[in-house]
């Protein structure tokens, strides 16, 4: 028998870079049908494959590389996306919170760790900023709600640049290796190179980087390229001072913060490369320093993990409690601070992994903040979603008359075009000065520049059909491997706020597996309207719209009535709306206009349930349905399952399939 061709753990370079592209490319699939985060699932991956379990890679020096650019990527990252006109906002707010979640976290960190897990003094502070971070992991979550305005959001964002900072000076200050007559003067001398670094990197990064994106401007990969040396240039300078390289990193970040657009497609590469290799390969190699043998190896691990997540958790807790009291929050606004603020991941990855490679704190204490993070990213994403869902309810929903919506409409076949640019076009206001985007993609070989020009021939043709809706359209051509990808990139690149696109029925075994285009499209923020139509839209006489509860609180959806109102059907229709609560029928007979071509009709149904709604089957009726985004306020697991068995089982009917966006943008 020959013997195999590798022994583990694996040395041939090749393999181990297979082995990570497929863990990275794999592992999220499998784990969110459990719904873990992908954060926890590549560190659970590399604690399987760690050498403290399968052995099937040894933490060496390639994956020590990208690990180190990995964490390197976070704090980077970290320091872009803050927005400090945000801070300014809520500055006094800010402050006050900066300091609070820095400090209750910290004296209860030292009374934990000196008097009950009784620590050295260099462990016990360790583990005190340690307990003082955090990590926005959910304020995605807030995000899709709309109800990044509130005064709260604003403070927990606020607070996070704030705390960070003073934590990561901290931590430069225990890592340095000070002699004990010397130390004033040591941390004296630091502070002073701190200064003048951070004064160097805030007047000259700025200015390079508008420089160098205003004369180099051909090629986006060099502008990629060159943040990644400005971000390598940075770390490195931090740590001639003697600064950690993360500091570095997030300063860095902070300095470029207002050079890069934030839905540019420069953010989007500098998303793209850090979510596809750096930051997976550096959470893998945190899941193989885990020694999984110290889990079994008796109940001290436990302890110590229990005694840190409650007190990582109360720490926190009584920080936005108190910050409340004095600010006057109200209950949901404490409880959704607190709920941002409790999670810990970057920061706390890079912290209590420093710690480790200095031999300040020993595997228990590795191994317990590890638990840490898992346990509170999941509880932070929970208590978000929670209470940002009761924050929402509150926040006025009106249309900004200062907002300009954006329409894409994707393009597979030009000559059943005309239902969905009609239908657009009415969306879109007459008083807007943005046209509506049509989209075509191509994904084959025929990329030339012939083929482009032809399809594009073909598209102008039928545009001119519409006589005065030429001027309100724009054609767009894109060649993409992926027409879904395609579709959300050029959203992102025209701020799209609605795309309307056709229905496709049939799913093939692949689409079932990994999703049609609806599926992709419903992972982006925008609204969408998939719609299926037999005939034309001259042929509809009765328009139903099945309401779905709590819609009226979705900040998208005073947009949506008014453009179901402006839908291009007869004159005579009539438009009936179903609704399973008063606020509902109440919110929607607000927002009707004193002066409408067609009639309205209210339905209030017996109870919230969406089996109440019943499709009408015939080429006049026009049935408008729901699907909602499991982080939208009206989210129902129940009514998304039902309306999609009600629509797969009425495929002769005519429907518009919405999905309500996140809100004006």
């Amino acid at each position: 028998m020959n013997q195999l061709p590798f022994v583990f753990p694996l040395q041939e370079p090749l393999l181990i870079f297979m082995v990570l592209i497929g863990l990275i490319l794999f592992s999220p699939f499998f784990f969110r049908i459990f719904k873990i985060p992908d954060v926890a699932s590549f560190i659970i991956v590399g604690v399987l494959i760690g050498p403290y379990s399968f052995n099937i890679l040894s933490n060496d020096s390639s994956i020590e590389l990208l690990g180190t650019v990995g964490l390197l990527y976070i704090m980077f990252i970290a320091g872009l996306e803050l927005n400090p006109e945000r801070l300014k906002t809520s500055m006094k707010n800010s402050i006050l919170f900066g300091f609070s979640t820095f400090i209750f976290p910290f004296i209860l960190g030292y009374i934990i760790s000196s008097y009950v897990l009784h620590l050295e003094l260099y462990a016990t502070l360790l583990v005190s900023i340690m307990f003082s971070t955090h990590t926005l992991v959910a304020y995605p979550i807030v995000r899709k709600l709309g109800v990044t305005k509130d005064i709260s959001v604003l403070t927990a964002v606020g607070g996070t640049i704030i705390t960070d900072t003073m934590v990561l000076m901290i931590l430069s200050i225990l890592t340095q290796d000070f002699q004990s007559d010397t130390i004033s003067f040591q941390v004296l001398k630091l502070m002073f190179f701190f200064f003048v670094y951070i004064f160097f990197i805030f007047y000259s990064f700025p200015r390079i980087a508008r420089w160098f994106f205003k004369y180099i401007k051909r090629d986006r990969p060099v502008h990629f390229l060159f943040l990644l040396f400005m971000l390598c240039f940075s770390s490195f300078l931090a740590e001639i001072i003697g600064l950690e390289a993360i500091i570095g990193a997030f300063v860095a970040g902070l300095a470029l913060n207002k050079s890069i657009p934030k839905n540019s497609l420069l953010m989007h590469h500098v998303d793209f490369v850090g979510n596809v290799l750096f930051i997976p390969v550096f959470l893998i190699g945190i899941g193989m320093l885990i020694n999984t043998q110290i889990l079994i190896s008796g109940t001290y691990l436990w302890f110590v993990s229990g005694v840190l997540v409650i007190s990582a958790f109360a720490g926190k807790w009584i920080a936005a409690f108190i910050s409340q009291k004095i600010l006057k929050f109200n209950n949901i606004q404490r409880n959704l601070l607190f709920g941002l603020t409790s999670s810990h991941a970057a920061a706390t990855i890079a912290i209590i992994l420093i710690g480790f490679e200095k031999h300040m704190i020993d595997e228990t204490i590795f191994n317990a903040t590890i638990l840490i993070i898992l346990i509170s990213s999941l509880t932070a994403t929970f208590i978000t979603e929670r209470f940002g869902k009761k924050l929402a309810v509150t926040i006025d929903t009106s249309i900004d008359e200062n907002f300009q919506s954006r329409i894409l409409v994707p393009i597979s076949n030009p000559s059943t075009m005309k239902n969905l640019v009609e239908i657009a076009n009415s969306f879109q206001s007459i008083h807007s000065s943005q046209p509506v985007y049509v989209l075509n993609i191509l994904n084959d070989n025929k990329s030339s520049r012939e083929n482009i020009l032809n399809i594009r021939e073909v598209l102008e043709s039928n545009i001119s059909e519409f006589n005065n809706l030429k001027e309100n359209l724009k054609v767009i051509t894109r060649v993409d491997l992926n027409i879904s990808s395609g579709i959300l990139m050029a959203a992102k690149e025209y701020l799209v706020s609605d795309i309307v696109f056709g229905w496709v029925e049939k799913t093939t075994a692949t689409q079932r597996v990994f999703g049609n285009i609806f599926d992709h499209l419903i992972n982006g923020s925008q609204t969408l309207f998939a719609v299926k139509i037999q005939g034309g839209l001259e042929d509809i006489r009765k328009t139903v719209i099945n309401i779905p509860f709590n819609l009226e609180h979705e900040s998208s959806f005073a947009s949506i009535i008014s453009r179901i109102n402006n839908l291009p059907v007869s004159k005579d229709v009539e438009i009936e709306y179903r609704c399973t609560n008063e606020e509902s029928l109440k919110s929607i007979k607000a927002l009707q206009p004193r002066r409408h071509k067609q009639h309205f009709n209210y339905l209030l149904l017996e109870n919230n349930m969406p089996e109440n709604y019943r499709l009408l089957s015939n080429l006049h009726t026009l049935n408008v349905m729901f699907i909602l985004r499991s982080q939208s306020i009206a989210y129902s697991a129940k009514h998304n399952i039902i309306t999609k068995k009600i629509i797969e089982s009425n495929n002769s009917n005519n429907y518009i399939i919405i999905v309500p966006g996140y809100g004006q943008i």
